[in-house]
Protein backbone atom coordinates (compact mmCIF):
# COMPACT_ATOMS: atom_id res chain seq x y z
CA UNK A 1 0.00 0.00 0.00
CA UNK A 2 1.32 3.14 -0.97
CA UNK A 3 1.78 5.66 1.59
CA UNK A 4 -0.13 9.24 1.33
CA UNK A 5 2.80 11.46 3.00
CA UNK A 6 5.25 10.08 0.97
CA UNK A 7 3.26 10.61 -2.01
CA UNK A 8 2.82 14.40 -1.14
CA UNK A 9 6.79 14.23 -0.93
CA UNK A 10 7.00 12.92 -4.29
CA UNK A 11 4.58 15.91 -5.59
CA UNK A 12 6.48 18.42 -3.95
CA UNK A 13 9.58 17.11 -5.67
CA UNK A 14 7.88 16.80 -9.03
CA UNK A 15 6.95 20.49 -8.48
CA UNK A 16 10.55 22.67 -7.53
CA UNK A 17 12.31 19.45 -9.79
CA UNK A 18 14.77 19.45 -6.55
CA UNK A 19 15.21 17.43 -3.73
CA UNK A 20 16.92 20.47 -1.62
CA UNK A 21 13.75 22.73 -2.90
CA UNK A 22 11.42 20.12 -1.87
CA UNK A 23 12.94 19.69 1.54
CA UNK A 24 12.55 23.22 1.96
CA UNK A 25 9.19 23.45 1.38
CA UNK A 26 8.16 20.87 3.60
CA UNK A 27 10.30 21.71 6.51
CA UNK A 28 12.40 18.27 5.98
CA UNK A 29 16.10 18.17 5.89
CA UNK A 30 17.08 16.46 2.22
CA UNK A 31 19.05 13.66 4.00
CA UNK A 32 15.17 12.92 5.60
CA UNK A 33 13.37 13.38 2.33
CA UNK A 34 15.65 11.01 0.04
CA UNK A 35 14.79 8.69 2.95
CA UNK A 36 10.77 9.31 1.97
CA UNK A 37 11.61 8.98 -1.90
CA UNK A 38 13.60 5.65 -0.96
CA UNK A 39 10.87 4.22 0.68
CA UNK A 40 8.25 5.08 -1.67
CA UNK A 41 10.18 3.60 -4.54
CA UNK A 42 10.45 -0.01 -2.78
CA UNK A 43 6.73 0.44 -1.96
CA UNK A 44 5.99 1.56 -5.64
CA UNK A 45 8.32 -1.47 -6.87
CA UNK A 46 9.57 1.28 -9.63
CA UNK A 47 12.49 4.12 -9.95
CA UNK A 48 10.52 7.27 -9.86
CA UNK A 49 13.41 9.42 -9.70
CA UNK A 50 16.62 10.05 -12.24
CA UNK A 51 19.44 12.24 -10.85
CA UNK A 52 20.73 14.88 -13.29
CA UNK A 53 23.28 17.64 -12.66
CA UNK A 54 20.86 20.52 -11.98
CA UNK A 55 18.32 18.37 -9.93
CA UNK A 56 16.31 15.65 -10.70
CA UNK A 57 13.59 14.65 -13.26
CA UNK A 58 10.72 11.94 -13.18
CA UNK A 59 11.11 8.52 -14.88
CA UNK A 60 7.87 7.44 -16.57
CA UNK A 61 6.87 5.63 -13.38
CA UNK A 62 7.28 8.53 -10.96
CA UNK A 63 4.99 11.08 -13.82
CA UNK A 64 2.76 8.22 -13.52
CA UNK A 65 2.38 8.17 -9.87
CA UNK A 66 2.12 11.65 -9.99
CA UNK A 67 -0.80 11.71 -12.11
CA UNK A 68 -2.73 9.80 -10.07
CA UNK A 69 -1.59 11.54 -6.55
CA UNK A 70 -3.28 14.26 -8.00
CA UNK A 71 -6.31 12.58 -7.71
CA UNK A 72 -6.04 10.75 -4.33
CA UNK A 73 -4.86 14.22 -3.11
CA UNK A 74 -8.44 15.88 -4.63
CA UNK A 75 -10.46 13.23 -3.56
CA UNK A 76 -8.58 13.64 -0.11
CA UNK A 77 -9.80 16.95 0.36
CA UNK A 78 -13.11 16.38 -0.91
CA UNK A 79 -13.64 14.04 2.11
CA UNK A 80 -12.01 15.84 4.72
CA UNK A 81 -14.28 18.84 3.81
CA UNK A 82 -17.17 16.44 3.70
CA UNK A 83 -16.90 15.09 7.25
CA UNK A 84 -16.00 18.25 8.05
CA UNK A 85 -19.51 19.86 7.07
CA UNK A 86 -21.35 16.39 8.28
CA UNK A 87 -19.62 17.00 11.91
CA UNK A 88 -20.72 20.26 11.15
CA UNK A 89 -24.30 19.57 10.12
CA UNK A 90 -23.87 21.23 7.22
CA UNK A 91 -23.39 18.31 4.97
CA UNK A 92 -23.71 14.53 4.43
CA UNK A 93 -27.14 12.79 4.85
CA UNK A 94 -29.53 12.26 7.41
CA UNK A 95 -31.70 9.46 7.49
CA UNK A 96 -34.78 9.96 9.33
CA UNK A 97 -37.65 7.56 10.11
CA UNK A 98 -41.35 8.82 11.11
CA UNK A 99 -45.10 7.18 11.61
CA UNK A 100 -48.48 8.09 9.93
CA UNK A 101 -49.92 10.92 12.60
CA UNK A 102 -46.70 12.64 13.42
CA UNK A 103 -46.23 12.95 9.61
CA UNK A 104 -49.39 15.02 9.30
CA UNK A 105 -47.63 18.42 11.38
CA UNK A 106 -44.83 17.25 13.51
CA UNK A 107 -42.12 16.08 11.30
CA UNK A 108 -43.13 18.37 8.17
CA UNK A 109 -42.62 21.35 10.33
CA UNK A 110 -39.31 20.23 11.99
CA UNK A 111 -37.68 19.32 8.71
CA UNK A 112 -39.01 22.11 7.13
CA UNK A 113 -37.02 24.05 9.26
CA UNK A 114 -34.24 22.34 9.46
CA UNK A 115 -33.55 22.10 5.79
CA UNK A 116 -33.83 26.32 6.12
CA UNK A 117 -31.12 26.14 9.00
CA UNK A 118 -28.42 23.26 6.52
CA UNK A 119 -30.08 23.07 3.19
CA UNK A 120 -27.13 21.22 1.96
CA UNK A 121 -27.89 18.55 4.19
CA UNK A 122 -29.42 15.27 2.27
CA UNK A 123 -32.82 14.61 4.28
CA UNK A 124 -34.19 10.63 3.63
CA UNK A 125 -37.09 10.27 4.99
CA UNK A 126 -38.74 7.55 5.48
CA UNK A 127 -42.28 6.15 6.96
CA UNK A 128 -41.99 3.54 9.35
CA UNK A 129 -44.28 2.44 12.50
CA UNK A 130 -42.83 2.67 16.11
CA UNK A 131 -41.33 -1.19 15.94
CA UNK A 132 -40.69 -1.29 12.77
CA UNK A 133 -38.54 2.52 13.10
CA UNK A 134 -36.99 0.93 16.38
CA UNK A 135 -36.02 -2.00 14.72
CA UNK A 136 -34.47 0.01 11.82
CA UNK A 137 -32.49 2.61 14.51
CA UNK A 138 -31.52 -0.72 16.03
CA UNK A 139 -29.64 -1.86 13.07
CA UNK A 140 -28.09 1.41 11.97
CA UNK A 141 -30.59 1.54 9.08
CA UNK A 142 -32.03 5.14 10.23
CA UNK A 143 -29.66 7.67 12.43
CA UNK A 144 -32.87 8.89 13.82
CA UNK A 145 -36.70 7.95 14.16
CA UNK A 146 -39.63 8.89 15.94
CA UNK A 147 -41.52 6.44 18.02
CA UNK A 148 -44.38 6.55 20.84
CA UNK A 149 -45.62 4.32 23.07
CA UNK A 150 -49.08 4.04 25.55
CA UNK A 151 -48.93 3.20 28.92
CA UNK A 152 -51.19 -0.55 27.68
CA UNK A 153 -48.72 -0.53 24.96
CA UNK A 154 -45.36 -0.04 26.14
CA UNK A 155 -42.86 0.50 23.85
CA UNK A 156 -39.78 -2.44 23.91
CA UNK A 157 -36.03 -0.11 23.44
CA UNK A 158 -33.15 -2.51 22.74
CA UNK A 159 -30.00 -1.49 24.55
CA UNK A 160 -28.38 -0.52 21.23
CA UNK A 161 -31.01 2.05 21.02
CA UNK A 162 -31.73 5.74 23.36
CA UNK A 163 -35.24 7.04 23.35
CA UNK A 164 -35.85 10.33 24.76
CA UNK A 165 -39.22 11.72 25.77
CA UNK A 166 -40.43 14.41 23.10
CA UNK A 167 -43.98 15.26 23.93
CA UNK A 168 -47.03 13.51 25.25
CA UNK A 169 -50.15 13.28 22.82
CA UNK A 170 -53.63 13.33 24.52
CA UNK A 171 -55.92 10.79 22.36
CA UNK A 172 -59.12 13.56 20.93
CA UNK A 173 -62.39 11.49 19.67
CA UNK A 174 -63.76 12.67 16.19
CA UNK A 175 -67.15 13.17 15.26
CA UNK A 176 -69.77 13.59 11.94
CA UNK A 177 -70.34 17.32 12.74
CA UNK A 178 -74.21 15.96 13.38
CA UNK A 179 -73.17 13.73 15.82
CA UNK A 180 -75.76 14.17 19.12
CA UNK A 181 -72.38 14.80 21.00
CA UNK A 182 -71.22 17.61 18.59
CA UNK A 183 -71.79 20.45 20.77
CA UNK A 184 -69.87 19.46 23.96
CA UNK A 185 -66.41 20.86 24.37
CA UNK A 186 -65.98 17.56 26.11
CA UNK A 187 -67.16 13.80 25.95
CA UNK A 188 -66.52 10.89 28.18
CA UNK A 189 -65.54 7.58 26.86
CA UNK A 190 -68.36 6.50 28.85
CA UNK A 191 -70.97 9.09 26.42
CA UNK A 192 -69.99 6.71 23.24
CA UNK A 193 -70.64 2.91 24.40
CA UNK A 194 -73.12 2.32 21.92
CA UNK A 195 -71.47 4.21 19.04
CA UNK A 196 -69.90 2.43 15.80
CA UNK A 197 -65.88 2.91 16.14
CA UNK A 198 -63.17 3.19 13.43
CA UNK A 199 -60.28 1.98 14.86
CA UNK A 200 -57.18 3.65 13.53
CA UNK A 201 -54.92 0.11 13.85
CA UNK A 202 -55.09 -2.50 11.36
CA UNK A 203 -52.38 -4.26 13.35
CA UNK A 204 -49.36 -4.20 15.44
CA UNK A 205 -48.40 -3.79 18.91
CA UNK A 206 -51.12 -0.57 19.56
CA UNK A 207 -54.00 -2.71 18.29
CA UNK A 208 -55.36 -3.27 21.72
CA UNK A 209 -54.99 0.72 22.96
CA UNK A 210 -58.47 1.26 21.80
CA UNK A 211 -60.94 -1.82 23.56
CA UNK A 212 -58.54 -1.62 26.73
CA UNK A 213 -59.38 2.30 27.26
CA UNK A 214 -63.13 1.65 26.27
CA UNK A 215 -63.08 -1.49 29.13
CA UNK A 216 -61.82 1.15 31.34
CA UNK A 217 -64.64 3.44 30.93
CA UNK A 218 -67.09 -0.03 31.68
CA UNK A 219 -67.96 -0.90 27.83
CA UNK A 220 -66.81 -3.36 25.10
CA UNK A 221 -66.03 -1.04 21.86
CA UNK A 222 -68.33 -2.26 18.59
CA UNK A 223 -65.29 -1.88 16.12
CA UNK A 224 -67.15 -1.55 12.29
CA UNK A 225 -63.73 -0.93 10.54
CA UNK A 226 -60.27 -1.04 11.09
CA UNK A 227 -57.55 0.83 9.04
CA UNK A 228 -54.00 2.00 8.94
CA UNK A 229 -54.65 4.66 6.84
CA UNK A 230 -55.72 8.07 8.47
CA UNK A 231 -57.47 9.49 5.38
CA UNK A 232 -59.65 6.51 6.06
CA UNK A 233 -60.70 7.42 9.38
CA UNK A 234 -61.43 11.27 8.31
CA UNK A 235 -63.47 9.78 5.60
CA UNK A 236 -65.65 7.13 7.46
CA UNK A 237 -66.51 9.41 10.71
CA UNK A 238 -67.03 12.06 8.19
CA UNK A 239 -69.69 9.98 6.61
CA UNK A 240 -71.49 8.87 10.05
CA UNK A 241 -70.21 5.70 9.73
CA UNK A 242 -68.54 5.45 13.39
CA UNK A 243 -66.46 7.69 15.75
CA UNK A 244 -62.57 7.10 16.08
CA UNK A 245 -59.86 7.76 18.76
CA UNK A 246 -57.31 10.58 16.86
CA UNK A 247 -53.85 12.19 17.58
CA UNK A 248 -53.76 15.79 18.85
CA UNK A 249 -50.66 15.82 16.70
CA UNK A 250 -53.31 15.75 13.53
CA UNK A 251 -55.52 18.07 14.86
CA UNK A 252 -54.22 20.42 12.66
CA UNK A 253 -54.47 18.99 9.69
CA UNK A 254 -57.93 17.57 10.64
CA UNK A 255 -60.47 18.49 7.62
CA UNK A 256 -63.43 20.35 8.50
CA UNK A 257 -65.92 17.72 7.87
CA UNK A 258 -65.77 16.67 10.95
CA UNK A 259 -65.78 17.45 14.44
CA UNK A 260 -63.20 16.65 17.16
CA UNK A 261 -63.31 17.16 21.09
CA UNK A 262 -60.89 16.23 24.04
CA UNK A 263 -61.75 13.33 25.50
CA UNK A 264 -62.48 13.82 29.85
CA UNK A 265 -59.93 12.45 31.86
CA UNK A 266 -58.16 10.05 32.20
CA UNK A 267 -57.99 10.71 28.27
CA UNK A 268 -55.62 7.86 26.62
CA UNK A 269 -52.65 9.49 25.98
CA UNK A 270 -48.97 8.10 24.40
CA UNK A 271 -45.26 9.44 24.81
CA UNK A 272 -43.90 10.26 21.46
CA UNK A 273 -40.19 9.77 21.53
CA UNK A 274 -36.95 10.37 19.76
CA UNK A 275 -34.52 7.26 19.18
CA UNK A 276 -31.31 7.13 17.50
CA UNK A 277 -28.27 4.88 17.77
CA UNK A 278 -27.10 4.38 21.67
CA UNK A 279 -22.96 5.49 22.09
CA UNK A 280 -20.76 7.96 22.37
CA UNK A 281 -21.27 9.16 18.77
CA UNK A 282 -24.42 10.81 17.86
CA UNK A 283 -24.76 12.01 14.16
CA UNK A 284 -24.56 15.71 14.38
CA UNK A 285 -27.50 16.50 11.72
CA UNK A 286 -29.74 14.52 14.30
CA UNK A 287 -29.06 16.15 17.01
CA UNK A 288 -29.67 19.25 14.73
CA UNK A 289 -32.85 17.56 13.72
CA UNK A 290 -33.93 16.66 17.53
CA UNK A 291 -33.88 20.24 18.30
CA UNK A 292 -35.95 21.32 15.41
CA UNK A 293 -38.37 19.03 16.81
CA UNK A 294 -38.09 20.24 20.41
CA UNK A 295 -39.20 23.39 18.74
CA UNK A 296 -42.21 22.75 16.81
CA UNK A 297 -43.46 19.98 20.18
CA UNK A 298 -43.35 23.07 21.96
CA UNK A 299 -45.00 25.09 19.92
CA UNK A 300 -47.75 22.83 19.07
CA UNK A 301 -48.91 23.27 23.34
CA UNK A 302 -49.17 19.93 24.38
CA UNK A 303 -45.45 19.36 25.68
CA UNK A 304 -45.64 17.30 28.88
CA UNK A 305 -42.32 17.61 30.66
CA UNK A 306 -39.23 14.43 30.53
Amino acid sequence: MLDVARLRVLREVARHGSLTRAAAALSYTPSALSQQIAVLEREAGALLLERHARGVRLTEAGRALVRHTERVLTELRAAESTLAAISAAEGGRLRFGSFTTANATLMPLAVRAFLRERPAVEVELVEADRDEAMAAVAAHELDLALVYEFPAAPLRVPATVEARHLLADPLHIALPPDHRLAGRERIRLADLAGERWIQGVHRGSTIDVLPEACRAAGFEPRIAFRTDDQMTVRGLVAAGLGVALVPFLTLPATAPDLVVRRLSEPAPTRTVMTATPAGRYRLPAAAAMIEHLRAVAASLGEVSPP
